[in-house]
């Protein structure tokens, strides 16, 4: 074993240029790391937007259905933004000469920048597809609904008959 060992590391000496070979494969490492985190973090961010929604559409899905005179329903939200974060920030105040400087920066906490609240996305429009929703008593109590529990305005709900 020591042999094959021995003659191993004597092949690897021999190759020319090795240090270059090396360094390109560890250079690929990393950009391969990098990318990687990049990629998991910006679907994480995307899941994230997705569940507020998705649980939005299911929430308001379900309170629909319990409707006296309404049946089945599907929703569909669409937004025009991803979430906003609200970061805290850091005001440090210098004075020189008589010129006052403000300057600020985020705060961070491991890291990471240190975030107040979050903001959900901002919802452009709402689709509901009801059974029952031909009557407009049933049509006007699931846009009120809607206006409600996402606090949009009326004129951006739609309301349809579901398919028989």
């Amino acid at each position: 074993m020591m042999e094959k060992l021995k003659n191993f590391f004597i092949k690897i000496k021999s190759v020319k240029n090795i240090e270059l070979y090396v360094a390109l494969v560890l250079a690929a490492v990393v950009v391969i790391i990098i990318f990687a985190g990049t990629a998991q973090k910006k679907s994480a961010d995307s899941a994230g937007d997705n569940s507020y929604i998705s649980q939005m559409e299911h929430k308001i899905c379900s309170v629909i259905e319990k409707i006296d005179g309404c049946g089945k329903a599907s929703v569909a939200i669409s937004y025009a933004s991803n979430e906003e974060k609200v970061y805290v920030y850091e005001t440090e105040t210098t004075s020189s000469g008589g010129v006052v400087k403000q300057s600020s920066s985020i705060v961070t906490y491991k890291g990471e920048p240190l975030v107040t609240k979050t903001l959900p996305p901002k919802i452009l429009g709402v689709v509901v597809i009801a059974e029952g929703a031909s009557d407009p008593v049933i049509k006007y109590q699931i846009v009120n609904v809607v206006v409600t529990l996402l606090d949009v305005q009326a004129k951006d709900v739609r309301v349809l008959t579901y398919k028989s």
